[in-house]
């Protein structure tokens, strides 16, 4: 099986899932976790509750859960939006911040296990063309 492309790729893809959840489990967050404040510090202004599902694809009753345990936390701040008071709008606090910064000091440090069997140049190259393959996929999707 290990020479079928789309196999080796999703092993290699669980096993590191697995450590990046462990790694996220020591802190008390998850993926999705992870996933929205790395979004929020990735938007130009703070995003809709539901803008914020869209872009991640996460359900909305799922976000709902993800972004009150991250409110509770301090990690994020979610107020009703002044122009539409029917929609939340999130953003990344201080301490979301620090925290974000801490978790992707680790995910670099989990990276660079991961792709030990690699040299830099081929880590480059390989993090290039799994990008393109993604692209690919995500826009025929």
């Amino acid at each position: 099986m290990l020479g079928v492309t789309t196999y080796a790729l999703a092993r290699a893809g669980r096993l590191g899932r697995a450590r990046m959840a462990a790694m996220m489990g020591g802190r008390g967050l998850g993926l999705w976790h992870f996933a929205v404040l790395s979004a929020l510090d990735d938007s130009a202004a703070p995003p809709s509750q539901r803008d914020l599902g869209a872009r991640l694809g996460i359900d909305p009753s799922d976000l709902v859960d993800v972004v009150g345990a991250l409110e509770e936390r301090g990690l994020l701040g979610r107020e009703r939006d002044p122009s539409d008071r029917r929609r939340y709008v999130v953003a990344l606090t201080s301490e979301g911040r620090v925290e974000l910064d801490a978790v992707a000091e680790q995910a670099v440090e989990l990276d660079a296990e991961l792709l030990a069997p690699l040299d830099e140049d081929e880590r480059v190259a390989f993090a290039g063309m799994l990008r393109r393959v993604l692209d690919h996929q995500e826009g025929l999707a």
